[in-house]
């Protein structure tokens, strides 16, 4: 289809031409040419349900019809409050209130002024720095920006570093920042985080921010047995917050409710959107434990100003709501861990027989591959080869629609790619991803004339 010049500004590529998305049928999508995609990140990551799913838009519409908006500070819905109680019966333990919101960003946005007046509210108002980790990515706003340690996000945007949050680094047992190994390392990438307390000062931390399994910026990058316990016995010492910020990783996606859980952690807040309504309707949720939102509670302050015209919107819960219903009652995120394991099992054996491959990580249906030089010394390519770039580039033109990112710490250099399909794929369906990644990397190893140990 020839498209007329367009009044979009498209602000992920303003020199770059787009396909026109017709339709999307379980895990594929279809060009107005007619062309199909497999959709093997699932949007980025949003989508576990898959298009078409009729009982979400039957809901969608009957809430339509029935209330399309009223704002936070006047009403409840009763989509809201169903909501809500799935969410906080899903959630771990004592985590058992919950804000909607309108997404990552804001989720993220929002766990940080949480934070920040939880320690007001206890008397401790210089307690408002957030410490994150390199190879992060948190959101596009000014304070998430500058909580992101993603070099791909940060790389134009110096003046965020005036916010001064400190990172630490990354618990990437593959290409360790201290060269030394598990578990003779002693979890030196948990302890990173007492120093930097220290360095900076107890009395000005409010809370450290992590995604479970790095995903967006690092391809799944699974932390090592007693990383999140660490992290808890140190946050719980200094008296600061521990953000679970699970917008990848929540509802479902390692194979569990959230990521957390592969550890015995409890966090202190956790963001998670993209799961919650599969992509189907803009939503997010911050969720609290209780020892957050009761000293919010017993505060002189009768609400907090953190919230959006859009937040908490009936339409969107009611998408959720659906979607949550539909994984239910399919069992889903069994599904996800049971097909997560296969596809994961199958990308090893690639890996085996692909020199380009260094490492196959990630739980669930949230997989990364890194790419390497050398599989015995795990030396990255050069940052000038763009590897990465022209996997999910190629990937695109053979019909495999992937995700790829650069770096490793804060490092430049390194190329991985991440998979994560919706949660009803088949086998079969594995076994097309596969089976189209390895022609996908081979073309690009040969026209790059790549030489691999």
């Amino acid at each position: 289809m020839e498209q007329a010049e367009s009044h979009v500004f498209y602000a992920a590529g303003w020199h770059k031409s787009y396909p026109v998305a017709e339709y999307g049928q379980g895990i594929y999508l279809y060009d107005s040419d007619g062309k199909q995609y497999l959709d093997a990140i699932g949007g980025t990551h949003v989508i576990s349900i898959g298009h078409g799913v009729a009982e979400v838009a039957d809901a969608i519409a009957e809430q339509a019809r029935k209330l399309c908006f009223v704002h936070k500070a006047q009403f409840t819905s009763e989509a809201q409050e169903r909501l809500a109680d799935m969410v906080a019966a899903m959630a771990p333990e004592d985590m058992d209130r919950v804000a909607f919101v309108t997404g990552g960003s804001t989720a993220n946005e929002i766990a940080f002024q949480m934070a920040q007046h939880y320690h007001r509210e206890r008397g401790n108002p210089g307690k408002y720095k957030m410490i994150a980790r390199w190879h992060s990515y948190h959101g596009r706003t000014i304070a998430t920006v500058a909580m992101s340690g993603s070099l791909f996000v940060r790389r134009d945007l110096p003046p965020f570093d005036l916010l001064n949050f400190p990172h630490i680094q990354p618990p990437h047992c593959y290409q360790c920042p201290y060269g030394l190994t598990y578990p003779s390392c002693q979890l030196a990438c948990a302890n990173e985080l007492a120093r930097t307390i220290e360095q900076e000062g107890p009395d000005t931390i409010a809370a450290f921010i992590a995604e479970p399994i790095i995903g967006g910026a690092g391809s799944a990058i699974v932390p090592p047995p007693g990383y999140y316990e660490k992290i808890r016995e140190i946050c719980d010492f200094y008296d600061i917050l521990f953000i679970s910020e699970e917008v990848i990783t929540g509802f479902g996606r390692t194979g569990k409710n959230f990521g957390i859980q592969h550890w015995n952690a409890i966090p202190d807040i956790i963001t998670a959107t993209k799961g919650l309504s599969s992509g189907y309707a803009p939503i997010g949720a911050v969720i609290l434990h209780k020892r957050v939102y009761e000293t919010f509670t017993k505060s002189k302050r009768n609400g907090l100003p953190a919230f959006l015209t859009y937040s908490g919107h009936p339409i969107s819960c009611a998408a959720a709501l659906a979607v949550q219903k539909y994984i239910l009652k399919h069992n889903l995120i069994e599904q996800c861990a049971v097909m997560g394991r296969y596809l994961k099992k199958e990308l090893q054996k690639l890996a085996d027989r692909e020199p380009l491959i260094g490492d196959v990580r990630g739980e669930g249906l949230l997989l990364g591959l890194e790419f390497v030089k050398n599989r015995e010394t795990h030396q990255p390519f050069e940052r000038s080869l763009h590897i990465s770039e022209t996997v999910v580039q190629q990937g695109f033109k053979n019909g495999l629609i992937l995700r790829g990112r650069f770096g490793t710490g804060i490092r430049s250099d390194g190329d991985h790619i991440l998979i994560s399909p919706p949660f009803i794929i088949t086998e079969s369906q594995c076994d097309e991803i596969v089976t189209q990644l390895e022609l996908t990397i081979k073309q690009v190893r040969e026209s790059l004339s790549l030489v691999c140990v």
